[in-house]
């Protein structure tokens, strides 16, 4: 018989802090049970947010718990739903030993088996590419995906490169394979895989127009006008998402699904099937409720790199590294790559590109104003002062809009951290004329309108140029954040040394040499572009503590140019592929300085996996 839990039946109140703002909920309760749990908050339908919330309410419900497993790729909305359910239970009064006595017991997972040619791990770019393309080419395809919708680095990127895309022929703009592969080289400086590079470069228009015809619309765009200001004038690479990296995806796996292709979402790899002899012979996939025991004749691992494992990145990266943007991406495809015999080959490749703020940050900073937080990030957009953690001014600012760049060289200080130093007197030019009072990004596409989707939000060259001539106040939004680990203000600069917690000779040493190269017009530190720095001279006087931020791990595992996972001695692994940023080869320490080449590889790689997966599976081979 069910204990009392509380005496108070009825309608309860809750909310925790989830990602970016406040999570807002209502949970009913019964003398004896947890009867719903519903948002108070608008979600779009079937968003990760909206699909989040339905899962954790129903395993809440289900478990009579509030100790149940998060959602993988929505732990901060998990653990939000979690603290506001708590919070609506206490108000109710509920015992919650009595609540833990009545928690259903979790039954035993079912099991099934599934047969199919070719298994796929992971739905990002690398492993929809690979499935899809199987199944065009015959297969009978089964796609397995952690998270509950389509999440990913490929949902969020821009786009991706090629040198021939029909676009690029028809635009007279077809981009040299040796610029593109002399690229690759200059950002390796030789460790790479040449002849995947190659055959990389050599598919990548193929592969565009093959995603256009399949719905993942995008369309060849000039190179800055993401606000890379140092890409301007480069030959374009990058084909740009027209409705957004979530959309595309999704349409992608709905054609795959369309064609007989088995999706199976909430499905985690967990392990490799192999032989006596060692060959890959299938895998097995954890759901919360079910196993799948998958038969298969090739298996395409394409999980996304291990940038959400904190132990792998301190193993394999050192002690300062900060997280991945996609933190479902925790090594699992390496780890059941590697216990297959597939070689280890980890040297040190991340993906960092630009900067963020830590998530601990962004909450301090939602629970004051909410998502009005948001136009800080703005203040990095230019070539202001920038020192690290011990006030040293570190590089050259005006990297700072070469983002790959920017990310590499902050990923080098300590901590990962950095802080952007400005005055009064920059806040009020851009109160009194915009940003653009500062520097001008995107005049140059006036009355060349250049459109693309990134994070899922439009990149408009129009649109920008309208905003970079918002007259906008900052000040009042900065001391408001004041209070804050993030935003510091201060009427000397040996105070805001204080606040920022940094030396206050570094720092004074920092703004007066800055401030000198400025006036001379010439930088003998770092070289920097004197006409574009920023003077910092009028009081109060700001800065805005970034850290380093990591798209995601590139690498790990050995492969050839066909995809084929390769052992140490350098014979394939049989049956197994590896695509996307599990695989290694296409990059040394770092991230390829032209844009687009992260997803590029990704949906080229993973494509190709899947052709060779398909046809070799129908062939016996």
């Amino acid at each position: 018989m069910a204990q009392k839990i509380t005496e108070n039946p009825g309608k309860y109140t809750g909310s925790g802090q989830g990602k970016e703002s406040q999570i807002n909920l209502e949970v009913e309760v019964d003398s004896d049970k947890i009867v719903n749990v519903k948002p108070l908050d608008k979600y779009a339908p079937d968003s990760l947010a909206d699909n989040a919330f339905r899962k954790m309410a129903q395993k809440i419900v289900d478990q009579q718990s509030v100790d149940v497993d998060v959602v993988s790729g929505a732990s901060e909305t998990s653990h939000g739903i979690i603290e506001g359910v708590k919070e609506a239970l206490n108000k109710a009064g509920v015992d919650f030993d009595a609540l833990k006595e009545n928690g259903g017991q979790t039954a035993g997972k079912k099991e099934e088996t599934i047969d199919v040619d070719v298994a796929v791990v992971g739905a990002g770019g690398a492993g929809v590419a690979a499935a899809l393309a199987a199944r065009q080419h015959g297969a009978e395809v089964a796609l397995f995906e952690k998270t509950i919708s389509p999440l990913g680095a490929s949902t969020f990127a821009g786009g991706m490169f090629a040198g021939d895309s029909q676009q690029q022929k028809d635009q007279d703009a077809v981009v040299s394979k040796k610029w593109l592969y002399d690229e690759y080289m200059d950002a390796s400086q030789g460790y790479m895989n040449s002849i995947l590079v190659r055959r990389i470069i050599d598919e990548s228009g193929k592969t565009v127009d093959w995603l256009n015809e399949n719905g993942a619309i995008m369309k060849l765009v000039d190179a800055g006008t993401g606000g890379s200001y140092d890409h301007i004038g480069m030959p374009a690479t990058l084909h740009g998402y027209q409705e957004g990296g979530t959309k595309a995806v999704t349409k992608l796996i709905e054609k795959f699904k369309s064609i007989g292709g088995k999706m199976y979402f909430g499905f985690a790899g967990k392990k490799l099937l192999q032989d006596n002899a060692g060959k890959v012979t299938g895998l097995i996939a954890e759901g919360d409720d079910k196993t799948l025991h998958v038969n298969a004749k090739k298996v395409v691992i394409a999980t996304g790199g291990f940038g959400g494992s904190p132990e792998m990145r301190k193993k394999y990266l050192g002690d300062v590294s900060t997280q991945g943007q996609v933190l479902q991406n925790t090594g699992d495809g390496l780890n059941m790559a590697w216990d297959a015999g597939t070689a280890h080959h980890i040297n040190g490749s991340t993906h960092y590109f630009w900067q963020t703020f830590s998530d601990k940050d962004i909450g301090e900073m939602a629970k004051l104003v909410g998502p009005n937080w948001m136009p800080v990030n703005a203040l990095a957009d230019f070539p202001n002062l920038r020192v690290n953690n011990r006030g040293q001014r570190y590089a050259s600012e005006t990297h700072a809009l070469d983002f790959a760049v920017h990310g590499a060289e902050l990923s080098e200080q300590p901590q990962q951290t950095e802080f952007v130093v400005f005055d009064q007197a920059m806040l009020d030019k851009i109160k009194e004329g915009g940003t653009v009072a500062i520097e001008d990004h995107y005049g140059k596409w006036k009355n060349r309108h250049q459109f693309y989707m990134e994070f899922n939000f439009p990149t408009d060259t129009d649109e920008n140029i309208k905003h970079e001539h918002e007259k906008t106040d900052f000040t009042s939004l900065l001391n408001k954040l004041a209070s804050t680990n993030v935003i510091f203000v201060a009427d000397t600069i040996e105070e805001l040394a204080e606040k920022m917690g940094v030396d206050k000779d570094n720092l004074a040493k920092s703004v007066a040499q800055y401030n000198n190269a400025k006036k001379k017009g010439e930088d003998d530190l770092f070289f920097s572009d004197t006409k574009r720095m920023i003077p910092v001279e009028q009081g109060p006087f700001y800065a805005v503590k970034f850290i380093a931020r990591n798209l995601g791990t590139l690498g790990g595992a050995t492969i050839d140019e066909k995809m084929h996972a390769l052992a140490p001695n350098g014979e394939p692994v049989p049956n197994l592929y590896v695509a996307g940023a599990d695989a290694s080869g296409m990059y040394g320490k770092a991230y390829v300085d032209f844009e687009g080449g992260t997803l590029g590889f990704a949906y080229i790689s993973g494509r190709l996996a899947g052709i060779d997966a398909a046809e070799t599976a129908k062939a016996g081979r």
